[in-house]
This record gives structure tokens, C-alpha cells and sequence, in this order.
């Protein structure tokens, strides 16, 4: 009797472990879909923020990037020197993907800038307005709507 005792308790305690890896896993799953959800919702209003002209200004260099709805875009970049202004135009892609932003440049007039090339950059926040990006061993990068 004493046996059976032991057997049912030890059996009891197997199937409540193994109920309680269940729920933990249920919720683990639970907050993953959460997530996903969310990061799919914010790319998706990201993406619909994202056409229109964005400019990003530091120290001796200005760009402007007019985006179109598809997420094409030119870029237009003036570097700013004490004796000359070099200018450049770029094309290519923005693209949101997993919260970030991923960046194409398909072609350039910049000599020294080797094209095609893609680089993803987290977006840190965004608004209508302004978004601010942190591309891999770098700072942040603001860029800024230019409202017509």
C-alpha cells in the first residue's frame, strides 16, 4: 500500500512539472506571436510614413532622400569644403523589414563609393515627422520630413 502511496505521489508530480513546462511554453509562444505582431504593425506604419522628401544634416554634409511609395528613392548628398562643395546623387531602395530600415544604393556618382551595396540600420523611434535609425558601429542618424 505503501508503494502505491509513493508511486501516485511521484506520478502526480511528474504530470504537474510536466503541465507547468506546457503553460510556460504556451506563454513563451503566446508573447512571440505578440511580438511579431507588433513589429509587423509598426513596419507596416512605417512604410506608409516613409514617401516624401527626408533630409539629414551634420557637420559640412546635407542629404535629401526623395522616397517614392514603393520605397525607391534619390539621393542627393552636398559635402561641404573650405575651398569647394562636392555633390553627389544616389539611387536606390529604402525597405522596412523587422524593424529596420534597409538601405540599397544601386548606383552613384561618388567615385569612391562602390555600388550596388545594402545595410540595415535599426529604427530607434519614428513619427510622421522624424525617424531616427542606428546603423552597425555607429551613432544614431536623424533624418527629418521635409513638408512641402
Amino acid at each position: 500500500m505503501k508503494h502505491e502511496h509513493l508511486t501516485k505521489n511521484h506520478t502526480m508530480k511528474k504530470l504537474t512539472i510536466i503541465g507547468l513546462l506546457v503553460v510556460i511554453v504556451a506563454v513563451c509562444l503566446l508573447l512571440h506571436w505578440q511580438h511579431v505582431k507588433s513589429v509587423a504593425r509598426f513596419d507596416s506604419d512605417f512604410r506608409q510614413q516613409l514617401a516624401g522628401v527626408w533630409l539629414r544634416q551634420e557637420a559640412g554634409m546635407r542629404c535629401t532622400n526623395t522616397v517614392a511609395a514603393d520605397g525607391s528613392l534619390v539621393e542627393l548628398s552636398w559635402f561641404s569644403h573650405p575651398d569647394r562643395t562636392n555633390t553627389y546623387r544616389a539611387t536606390g531602395t529604402w525597405l522596412v523589414k523587422d524593424g529596420h530600415l534597409v538601405e540599397t544604393i544601386k548606383s552613384s556618382t561618388n567615385p569612391t563609393e562602390v555600388t550596388p551595396h545594402t545595410g540595415a540600420a535599426r529604427i530607434i523611434r519614428s513619427d510622421a515627422s522624424e525617424f531616427v535609425v542606428r546603423w552597425p558601429n555607429s551613432v544614431e542618424t536623424i533624418w527629418q520630413k521635409i513638408i512641402p
